[in-house]
């Protein structure tokens, strides 16, 4: 491609020639190797605009034929075009590898003040092009987290932390009343055995989740650096394009607020990672969720979502770092911290769970037999009234404080942050 670099592409990965159908203007590329596959589609002749658009159907606001480009710029998630519309200004943001197919439904409930698209070009079906008013602000805000974070500012970080958590839950907000349907525990096991199959990883993670862990039009993948904020300090979204990995390992089902929520945590390990900070992280931690729980609504953010034992946070910050390190692999760029690490000490997170199971069935046992009892009691072959009756609250401790032994999402898997 003249004169772009081309950091979207899989650097690792072998080219296979294509000779399926695209549209004019357009070409398929796809990559394979390391017992990965990638397919995207590259413009031709970027500079083009009239030949890249030919045929692809427009939707929404859009620049006229007449443009002139001013800038081609890459970003890893594609090609950015700077438009000159007549002296208006334009962003066009290719998606290589498509979308999930609900782009346009996400951005149009997306709240008043976020930063989406207006227009742009689709072709069969498939998401080619946003477009967007071009904005000379720069988006600063994982910066400036890196920065307080590194120079021990416990308020500013959690003032930015705060914030940016209530943001992505006003957006939950707003899809509340949109399309949701029940939890999909077996296809978001089965992603993650796909991820773990292909890399080959010596961890397993399933899990049944809660019961309101519903499938939503969530946001996929959002970090610190997708926040904008205005003079009245209050935080919205810049809505940007999926990760690479979603063209390696593409996502086949819905998926629950909590994994928006996870992406976020995640993108704080990896800030924390890279700072020299006496902060902790669990003070850190506490400070997103309790943003997120300031906006989300509540079925989707109460203590039960965290639950560990039935997936929780943990469950998809694992997928986050699974996510991470496929995307390492496609272009052999070295170990991704602090994904590597948390993924390795995801098995000792799990041996403590395992372990307070002891707990659980003595209170399964003592339940049984506190039933048992009053079972015996009222079909008169026993006189015996008291005992079940004492081994109520006895059974109601010990679940309680089994529960109470659940690992909590304030703490990191990552046990030397701990």
């Amino acid at each position: 491609m003249s004169g772009v670099e081309n950091s979207w592409k899989p650097a690792a990965m072998s080219r296979i020639e294509s000779d399926s159908e695209a549209p004019k203007g357009f070409k398929w590329l796809i990559f394979a190797g390391i017992g990965l596959k990638s397919k995207m589609l590259e413009p031709i002749d970027e500079n083009n605009w009239n030949n890249t658009i030919l045929d692809l159907k427009s939707w929404g606001e859009v620049p006229s034929e007449n443009v002139i480009i001013e800038e081609v710029s890459n970003t890893e998630r594609g090609i950015n075009l700077k438009l000159n519309d007549s002296g208006i200004y334009w962003l066009a943001e290719f998606f290589p590898w498509g979308t999930d197919g609900r782009f346009r439904a996400r951005i149009s409930l997306a709240p008043s003040g976020s930063d989406v698209p207006i227009g742009g070009y689709d072709w069969n079906g498939m998401d080619i092009i946003s477009v967007r008013k071009w904005k000379e602000e720069v988006r600063d805000i994982s910066s400036k987290l890196y920065d307080s974070i590194n120079s021990n500012d416990l308020e500013i970080s959690k003032e930015i932390i705060f914030q940016s958590a209530a943001a992505l839950g006003r957006y939950h907000s707003a899809v509340e009343n949109a399309r949701v349907t029940p939890r999909d525990a077996r296809r978001w096991n089965k992603r993650l055995e796909q991820l773990e199959a292909r890399l080959r990883a010596n961890t397993i993670w399933r899990a049944p989740h809660t019961k309101h862990t519903d499938c939503i039009l969530t946001i996929g993948d959002i970090r610190f650096s997708d926040m904008i904020n205005d003079d009245s300090g209050k935080y919205n979204i810049h809505f940007s394009r999926p990760r690479l990995a979603d063209s390696i390992i593409p996502p086949e089902c819905e998926f629950p607020a909590i994994r928006d929520f996870s992406s976020l945590l995640h993108d704080l390990n990896r800030i924390y990672f890279l700072c020299d900070s006496e902060l902790k992280i669990s003070e850190l931690r506490s400070t997103l969720i309790e943003g997120w729980k300031s906006t989300a609504p509540a079925k989707w953010s109460s203590k039960e979502i965290f639950y560990t034992p039935r997936g929780g946070a943990f469950f998809w910050e694992y997928e986050q770092c699974l996510l991470d390190v496929i995307e390492s692999v496609s272009h052999q760029s070295g170990k991704p911290e602090p994904a590597v690490s948390i993924i390795q000490d995801v098995p000792y997170l799990q041996k403590s769970m395992f372990s307070h199971r002891t707990i659980a069935a003595l209170s399964f046992m003592s339940g049984f037999f506190s039933v048992s009892g009053f079972y015996q009691y009222g079909v008169g072959n026993s006189g015996d009234f008291m005992l079940p009756l004492l081994l109520l609250p006895i059974t109601a401790g010990i679940f309680l404080f089994y529960r109470k032994l659940a690992p909590s999402p304030e703490t990191s898997i990552l046990r030397k942050w701990n």
